[in-house]
């Protein structure tokens, strides 16, 4: 369970001495579950994130403020006209519990000083920020539950401990009293968790660890002679904490984060928890908001692609129709050719084709309506119009299939992407592309610079650049690579632009590594077998209307890579 109430203690007493005293100066609310404080403290601002977002909820302080949307929510003016400027006193736990109360010294409207409160719930998707009077009374909440009598005039209620005991006013006879009673099948570390603040199942379970027991044994395989050893592990764990603790990041096995030593575990010792949780939640946090910034971004564009894909079906069908146009034409030149042999008002007609050997007869379907001049003028001007219709259809398939092809750069940009720049370079081209509605207008927000292409050092210690969406890939092809730079794309398939950032003969060490990128950042990453064309730089060109990432090349060779087995060449920062 990331950030257990154990863990939670540790980092309340890191963040309050911190920033006791501290005051207030400004207040955002960068998303619908975020809030951060930039509070003065002797020499600095310290910014303090709070987050109660339903999977990583949390508070620490971060390094730089997030940014935020033009307009402030309401729950973010409240906070502002309360607690802006105001002295934050203590920051303190509820017992071990994870909730955790922030104490400011305000001002009301008459000028007096009065007493505010955050209540700051860590508690899942029942994750809350509440904002209380001095008696105690909800001005509003972060997320407003009326079922829950969660709304502003309410008194605030705070969540059932469930009779859970703090085990640092623990005595050893309250300990062996406690065991005592526990029913024989009863796993040890579930009793730990369901009776203890702050003792998540990992915590519980460290006990039973440090006790030299296993992790589930139950309280009828130990005697009287063992509880001590428990109650002394116990007691163990509760000391490491009271000095500070130990955060670690387990990045293998538990794969995830404590202020305490877990026995069996080699992990990440961080120097304190307040930039343990930062990085890993922070870390976790990325992740998740690129996931949901990908999962956006595919929805968006799922309906254009569908719509492109049966788009070019029935333009495949109409061109077939129309290559019908040569066939009207020697029709009509047959039925000239044997005008005497037409009747009036007939349906069919047989006339000798002399385009072929021994002239067969061919049957041709006529409107018996027409005469026969009015027939043969009628076949003719089909052949004209389906000629016609046979230009126009080739060149509307021709535009759909470079769409769909575009789009399936796209998709696979979207997927490759590890970072938020990128994906926003990517949905700032889509909105101008008039694919992502209600996106027209580019973006008032500050946007983070883009990284640019990604840079890789070869074995022979040659500059390898990498493009990662339509942008980079056109920064990287005609701005960044000279003429004589080496330039390579996987063939056929939507992929990076790669180049090579040398002039002359490329070693062939530097070539495979450029290849196997291009191939990598590729439709084709799965494969065993991918070929990947590489030409000089001044191959390559930008045909005139084409849209970002869509070029033509020649006079390129051809080398075959495995994708799927090599060593990733070093990454530059």
């Amino acid at each position: 369970m990331p950030l257990d109430g154990l863990t939670l203690n540790v980092l309340i007493r890191e963040l309050d001495p911190l920033l006791k005293n501290g005051r207030v100066v400004k207040i955002y609310q960068p998303d619908e579950t975020t809030i951060t404080l930039q509070l003065r403290v002797p020499g600095k601002t310290e910014i303090l994130l709070i987050s109660t977002d339903a999977i990583y909820p949390r508070i620490h302080t971060l390094g730089e403020q997030p940014e935020n949307p033009l307009n402030p929510p309401a729950f973010c003016m409240l906070l502002r006209k309360y607690l802006e400027p105001s002295r934050l006193l203590k920051i303190e736990q509820q017992g071990l519990d994870r909730i955790c109360h922030l104490h400011f010294e305000g001002i009301n409207p008459a000028g007096q000083s009065m007493e505010l409160t955050l209540v700051f719930e860590l508690m899942g998707r029942h994750s809350n920020l509440y904002l209380l009077s001095e008696d105690g009374i909800i001005l509003d909440a972060l997320k407003r539950f009326q079922d829950k009598g969660v709304a502003p005039g309410k008194p605030y209620v705070t969540p059932s401990a469930q009779g859970k005991i703090d085990p640092r006013g623990l005595s050893a006879k309250q300990f062996d009293n406690e065991i005592r009673l526990l029913p024989a099948p009863t796993p040890i570390w579930k009793w730990i968790a369901e009776s203890f603040q702050g003792f998540s199942k990992v915590a519980a379970k460290e006990v039973l660890s440090r006790a030299g027991f296993d992790p589930a044994t139950e309280r009828r395989e130990l005697g009287p002679e063992d509880w001590p050893r428990v109650q002394d592990a116990f007691m163990d764990l509760l000391s490491e904490l009271r000095q500070g603790g130990t955060p670690t990041w387990y990045r293998e096995g538990l794969r995830d984060f404590v202020a305490y030593k877990l026995t069996g575990f080699q992990g990440e010792v961080f120097e304190n928890a307040n930039s343990l949780i930062q990085t890993v939640l922070g870390k976790r946090q990325e992740a998740k908001e690129m996931d949901e910034f990908k999962s956006r971004l595919r929805k968006q564009l799922a309906n254009h692609y569908k719509r492109v894909v049966k788009k070019e079906a029935l333009q495949q069908t109409t061109l077939q129709e129309a290559e019908q146009a040569d066939l009207y034409r020697h029709q009509g030149e047959l039925l000239t050719a044997s005008f005497h042999l037409i009747p009036q008002g007939t349906s069919t007609v047989e006339v000798p084709d002399y385009t072929l050997e021994d002239a067969p007869l061919v049957t041709i379907s006529l409107d018996p309506r027409l005469s026969p001049s009015a027939n043969v003028q009628r076949i003719f001007k089909r052949y004209a119009k389906t000629k016609a219709s046979q230009k126009h259809a080739s060149l509307q398939l021709k535009k759909t299939r470079l769409e769909r092809k575009y789009l399936e750069d796209i998709l696979l940009q979207i997927e490759f992407a590890d970072n938020t720049a990128i994906l926003r370079e990517i949905e700032a081209e889509l909105a101008s592309s008039g694919y992502l509605k209600g996106k027209s207008k580019p973006s008032s927000r500050k946007t983070p610079a883009s990284p640019g292409p990604d840079r890789y050092l070869s074995v022979d210690g040659i500059t390898i650049l990498v493009g990662r969406n339509n942008q980079q890939n056109d920064h990287l092809t005609f701005r960044l690579s000279g003429p004589n730079h080496l330039w390579l794309h996987a063939r056929g398939v939507p992929g990076s632009h790669v180049s090579i950032l040398s002039e002359g003969e490329i070693p062939p060490g530097t070539l495979l590594q450029g290849a196997q990128l291009a191939a990598y950042f590729s439709q084709n990453r799965t494969s065993p077998k991918v070929p990947v064309d590489y030409t000089l730089r001044k191959h390559v060109r930008k045909p005139k209307g084409a849209g970002p990432g869509f070029v033509h090349y020649d006079e390129a060779k051809t080398i075959l890579v495995n994708p799927t087995d090599f060593q990733m060449p070093v990454k530059q920062t």
